[in-house]
């Protein structure tokens, strides 16, 4: 048996197995695929036909077909320079998409990875491998997790609206992974890699000793640890009518602790000048204050337990809970996927793509606690508060109440581990109709099975009666006194009789039968000679589900530190569509004009819920030789998710200070009376040292599809052989947006406008006045539900560059990448309260992280064996200040000196520098080694309000230098 026809055979053999695996998992047939692209073009012919090479946004086949909406190509060996074992640790790093990084966010992360084009929300970019869906993740936008970056061909970053061709969500534009199903021969590889930093950071370990906490010093050496290995084997058959490929993955990283670094060691304050933290400490705080006959609050006062048993009569210090938080969260995946094509005829092609992916993560944050729990109507003179009441000044004749607050670090960390399984097939059959036009019929299925389990969180209904001492009136079983009035009274086994361990399951489908034909029609303009109009006329139906549960604690929200109760959710909606496209040749060597095309698309889609909606393009490309414009205007939409539709109403967390809270509020007296703070009160509301208020949430099943029309313009200019330069413009607005007000923005502009449709969603706690007080019905929130409100406005320019030539006895090769963006408008009160408006572009505050310029570069030099490759990743400015100009509490940024600004007013720029080599040894083996951020540069600091992850903003490289290598084996 020769080599060739053993590949051949495996490749079947692992292909069929893997497939059918995962159909066996599953009890579901096959799904669809993307329609046959045309045939690519050399290096060459990519760097002076731009447009010969796009194939996302459009089905049509024609090789005549040009692209009239920007697209942006990350080619497969991109991942190999970047040291990328995961799809979004490269694509995120792109100007167009957010740069958000799924590993390096811990509190309040999805728990996977997304992409976020132009900034508008994962929900409103569309995510597609091979040109088909992906099933919904748990929180209903897609998980890329699935994609493995060992076998991706090249990622497509389309701009702009492409509804009228793919349907609902793509608003921003489109992020299409075209794997590699060609692939011939055997693949093994194998990588390492990890983090290294100098801590050296002087600010911040100042403020760590200042505390007396710990902090590392020095030499990190290698932490965050990964190892990947990946296999794939294909072959053609049956003299090239069939094709079979199949892969395999594997990655696991470890965890990485904000403890690990020194500028993550501690949790900023809000403004940045301190180690701050959380009230609920260690040693324990307290609020306690005592009823009138008239039932008004008298002697309400702060305390804290001092080391010999008495109280102060102000909060102890905040607990330190960075540390012990994940930084990178640790997680454990395997991959599987097949490609089956066999060409039984010209008529006849039948296909199987199959994708499954078992991820194992974990979320890790500070340990739980009684987060100020209240024990109503208690006696003073019950022994086991001690001497609280006359420590604080309370009236030993009346009933005390008491809010307790006690950090739990007995028990451990909070942590949530997290199994998900992900499967994807996609079926079908395409061929010939005659000569000039073409078929394709598929189905797709996906489901997400997720399993979280939550460990070392407190159950509500337990505190109080450990507390009171497990009485005989007021316990349950296995109760053990929990002692937060005696110092060192809380023992681990009372600890533990308050823990419990949380459960919660999602599960989600998607189903779609999707069928077009296209082809040629043998018509043409009457002046254009020879070219014809081509169209694609299809139909297809969709469904998705969406089941979640959780045990019956969670269900309660009596899970201390959970922030609301986890209500099942279950719904399902389905939409039936039909859509159209033309290309239409306009003119034909006219002039300088080499062509002139038109672009066109429609489609009318029926939901179940929202009804109709319609969705279009129009678009023009014209072909002058070596410049080349296109242009479109595209109408989108977005269709409610079955979250916004069916979610319950709950309370939550949001993460922003209360303005009308602490000693000196932000907002005037009179401001802050609108939020419903008495005139007396002034100064007196509690402030959450964390941040955190309470908020009220929830679906809406009379929500309408929001809206965006997308415009955009371009050239490309191919001035000498082997260069390529474009410039595109993009203009989106996206109008009655699915979405909240926003907490924050309820709250400011009630206070700022006293109008009562804000004023009325502030409900503040019914005797502190606080926003973070209380459980459920008596607690302050912010009401904040899902509906259409507000719009978005955002545009920009994207510039791109292509050059390679010869020099040195090789080739260079160099790319770039750049994004302006012009305008981020944000509209969250539409004909109520313009005030709201604001534009969050080149601003950091808490509404805005929108950079005006980002751009990434690279230089490669290849030469006989081995290649060298130089990137150059850099983020803009970021000027420091509120939607109204008015600047913020983060001293670290504002850059007044005479109210304490330690910073010049803004974020600066900050470049990052990757170096990466590779070398082949023999005829199979290559060896890839490389540093990305080689300087070691550090995230940028920045105040609680503004951070993301431990004291920094979200997209920087968070760990310092990243140091990768991998051996692969091809043959």
């Amino acid at each position: 048996m020769t080599p060739k026809t053993t590949k051949l055979r495996d490749a079947i053999v692992f292909a069929l197995v893997v497939g059918a695996t995962g159909i066996a998992g599953t009890g579901v047939a096959f799904a669809q695929d993307t329609p046959p692209a045309p045939a690519q073009p050399t290096a060459q012919e990519q760097a002076t036909e731009l447009d010969t090479i796009v194939v996302t946004g459009t089905r049509i086949e024609s090789q005549t077909v040009t692209s009239s909406s920007p697209v942006t190509e990350i080619q497969e060996e991109a991942f190999q320079y970047a040291g990328a074992s995961k799809v979004e640790e490269l694509v995120n790093q792109y100007p167009q998409l957010a740069p958000t990084f799924d590993s390096f966010q811990n509190n309040g992360a999805t728990g996977y990875a997304t992409v976020n084009l132009r900034g508008l929300g994962a929900a409103r970019t569309l995510t597609l491998v091979n040109g088909f869906r992906l099933p919904p993740g748990n929180f209903e936008v897609r998980d890329i997790s699935i994609v493995p970056a060992s076998v991706v061909k090249r990622v497509d970053i389309l701009t702009g609206g492409a509804s009228a061709v793919y349907g609902s969500d793509a608003i921003s534009g489109v992020v299409n992974f075209i794997l590699d199903n060609e692939f011939e021969g055997v693949s093994l590889s194998a990588g390492y890699s990890a983090y290294q930093h100098d801590n050296d950071n002087g600010y911040i370990s100042g403020l760590i000793d200042d505390r007396g906490f710990e902090r590392p010093s020095g030499d990190s050496g290698f932490g965050g640890i990964s190892r990947n290995i990946d296999f794939a084997i294909g072959s053609s058959f049956a003299d090239g009518a069939g094709h079979a490929m199949a892969y395999a993955t594997w990655r696991k990283n470890d965890p990485l602790f904000q403890g690990d670094r020194d500028y993550s060691a501690c949790a900023l304050n809000g403004a940045g000048t301190a180690c701050g933290g959380s009230a609920t400490n260690a040693t324990g705080n307290f609020y306690v204050y005592q009823l009138d006959a008239d039932g008004e609050v008298v002697n309400g006062t702060s305390g804290g337990l001092l080391p010999d048993g008495s109280f102060d009569t102000a909060y102890g210090a905040p607990y330190n809970y960075a540390p012990i938080n994940y930084y990178q969260r640790p997680d454990e995946r395997y991959t599987f996927g097949s490609s089956l094509e066999y060409e039984i005829n010209e008529h006849f092609t039948p296909y199987l793509q199959t994708m499954f992916v078992n991820k194992n993560s974990s979320i890790q944050v500070a340990e739980s606690g009684v987060f100020f729990s209240l024990l109503a109507d208690q006696d003073c003179a019950n022994p086991i508060f001690g001497s609280l009441c006359s420590d604080l000044g309370q009236d030993p004749t009346l009933p005390v109440n008491i809010y307790v607050a006690r950090r739990n670090i007995e028990g451990g960390p909070r942590r949530t581990d997290t199994e998900n399984n992900t499967f994807r097939f996609v079926g079908g059959v395409k061929g010939a109709l005659g000569d000039a036009w073409s078929y394709n019929a598929a189905y797709i299925y996906g489901s997400v099975s997720d399993d979280t389990q939550g460990f070392n969180d407190f159950i509500n209904p337990r505190i109080e009666a450990a507390i009171l001492g497990c009485q005989d009136d007021n316990t349950f079983d296995g109760c053990i006194p929990y002692q937060v009035f005696v110092p060192g009274g809380v023992t681990p086994e009372a600890a533990g009789a308050l823990a419990g361990v949380s459960m919660d399951k999602t599960r989600t489908t998607l189903k779609s039968i999707n069928a077009y034909v296209t082809g040629d029609t043998g018509f043409s303009m009457p002046w254009v000679d020879g070219d014809n109009v081509a169209v694609v006329v299809g139909t297809e139906w969709r469904e998705e589900t969406f089941d979640f549960t959780a045990d019956a604690i969670s269900q309660a929200g009596d899970f201390a530190g959970s922030g609301g109760a986890s209500i099942p959710l279950s719904g399902k909606t389905n939409v039936s569509e039909i859509f159209m496209e033309a290309a239409v040749p306009l003119l034909n060597d006219v002039g300088f004009v080499n062509s002139l095309d038109m672009d066109l698309g429609y489609r009318l889609s029926d939901y179940t819920r929202s009804g109709q909606a319609n969705t279009w393009k129009v678009g023009f490309n014209a072909d002058m030789g070596m410049v080349n414009f296109r242009t479109s205007y595209n109408h989108a939409i977005r269709a409610p998710s079955i979250g916004d539709l069916f979610s319950s109403q709950q309370l939550a967390l949001y993460t922003v200070a209360d303005p009308c809270a602490g000693p000196t509020p932000e907002l005037t007296p009179e401001q802050c009376l609108n939020t419903g703070v008495p005139l007396d009160a002034y100064g007196t509301v509690p402030q959450n040292p964390a941040n955190q208020n309470n908020q009220f949430i929830g679906g809406n099943l009379e929500l309408d599809p929001e809206v965006g029309d997308t415009f955009t313009a371009g050239i490309v200019l191919t001035p000498f052989e082997n260069a390529q330069f474009n410039i595109d413009y993009y203009d989106i607005k996206i109008t009655d947006t699915i979405s909240t007000i926003g907490a924050g923005t309820i709250v400011q502009y009630c206070a700022l406008s006293g109008d009562p449709f804000l004023c009325d969603k502030v409900q503040r706690n019914a005797l502190s006045y606080d926003l973070f007080r209380g459980q459920e019905d008596t607690s302050g929130r912010v009401v904040n539900l899902t509906d259409n409100f507000g719009e978005i406005h955002t545009n920009g320019i994207d510039f791109g560059a292509r050059y390679r030539w010869d020099m040195l006895g090789g080739r260079f090769n160099t790319s770039f990448n750049g994004t302006w963006k012009l305008d981020e408008t944000i509209t969250p009160l539409p004909g109520l309260n313009e005030d709201a408006t604001f534009d969050c572009t080149g601003f950091i505050n808490t509404n805005c992280r929108t950079h005006e310029w980002r751009h990434i570069a690279s230089l490669n030099y290849s030469r006989d064996f081995y290649s060298v490759n130089l990137r150059w990743r850099y983020f803009g400015a970021l000027d420091y200040a509120d939607e109204n100009g008015d600047l913020f509490g983060d001293k670290l940024l504002c850059g007044d000196a005479s109210q304490g600004c330690l910073g010049d007013g803004e974020l600066e720029a900050t470049s990052y520098i990757d170096l990466s080599g590779s070398a082949y040894i023999g005829d199979f083996t290559e060896v890839t080694v490389g540093v990305n951020n080689v300087f070691d540069k550090e995230p940028p600091l920045v105040g609680a309000n503004n951070a993301t992850n431990g004291n920094a903003p979200g997209g920087y490289d968070q760990a310092g230098r990243y140091i990768f290598g991998s051996v692969s084996f091809k043959f």
